[in-house]
């Protein structure tokens, strides 16, 4: 049956013939996540978030799709429950997920299985992930090494169209994460993500700062060389905010790497 109480702007009939249409043998559960169940929401930019919960299968597919329902944009996603009991085991899953199934609107719960999932969910805790979550960020940071040498190469270039793809697309989506995950900080939204790691470390820490400096987010244009540079940087001050938490062997191995970016950067004073 239909369970909850609608969003403020979805109306219970909208939402009961969207079960209706959406629904077949398949399916055990639909679930509204995201903006329209949080009631923040704004129309016509805001996508509304389902997922579709399946029976169990040996192959455990997941499926998502983009389509248009009565003008409204649905990111419509399938998969079964035991997909979402694994996140909250993994903490780099776990942070984007427990809010969003706390929160979650059951619009149909056939077995109530969703339902005493999200109970549980209530009740999560983080502490027993912060050694994964460690060890998690830890791999992250050594990991970007080899982004790091990219980056230091194309600055003697200049490599421009290289220095935009290793720190836009990647340098500053791996800080951010290794900050997040090994924290812990349990992601609201995809639009409040970077707000809650720079209230984390700090809106006036070199972190932040470094950041935004690396983004162009400044009063004074920078060129892409100077925003590289803040990224050196703010990949040095990651380190630094993490060194009590990174696994031996990773520390060691960024041990050259971080002399490496001292002396590029040295060079450039």
């Amino acid at each position: 049956m239909v369970m909850d109480s609608a969003s403020p702007t979805l109306s219970d009939n909208f939402l009961s013939q969207l079960v209706i249409d959406l629904d077949d043998d398949t399916v055990r559960a639909i679930i509204l996540h995201g903006s329209y169940a949080r009631g923040d929401a704004v129309p016509p930019y805001s996508d509304i978030d389902l997922v579709r919960i399946t029976k169990e299968t040996p192959d455990r597919t997941q499926q998502k799709r983009f389509i248009w329902y009565n003008s409204y944009l649905l990111n419509l996603s399938s998969r079964p429950l035991s997909i979402y009991q694994e996140w909250l085991s993994a903490p780099e899953e776990a942070i984007f997920r427990i809010q969003s199934i706390r929160e979650a609107r059951i619009l149909l719960d056939k077995d109530g299985a969703f339902r005493t999932f999200q109970q549980e969910a209530m009740k999560w805790t983080w502490e027993p992930l912060q050694t994964a979550a460690n060890a998690y960020a830890s791999q992250l940071l050594n990991e970007e090494s080899e982004i790091i040498l990219k980056i230091l190469r194309a600055l003697q270039k200049p490599d421009i169209i290289t220095l935009t793809e290793m720190v836009m697309l990647d340098l500053l989506s791996t800080v951010t994460d290794a900050i997040a995950v090994q924290r812990g900080i349990l992601v609201k939204s995809g639009n409040s993500y970077l707000h809650q790691v720079q209230d984390s470390v700090g809106l006036d820490s070199a972190w932040t700062r470094y950041y935004m400096d690396a983004v162009g987010a400044t009063k004074i244009p920078l060129t892409i060389e100077q925003r590289s540079i803040a990224a050196l940087y703010l990949y040095q001050e990651t380190v630094q905010l993490l060194r009590s938490t990174l696994l031996p062997e990773h520390e060691k191995a960024m041990q050259p790497l971080l002399k490496m970016i001292n002396d590029a950067l040295h060079e450039r004073d």
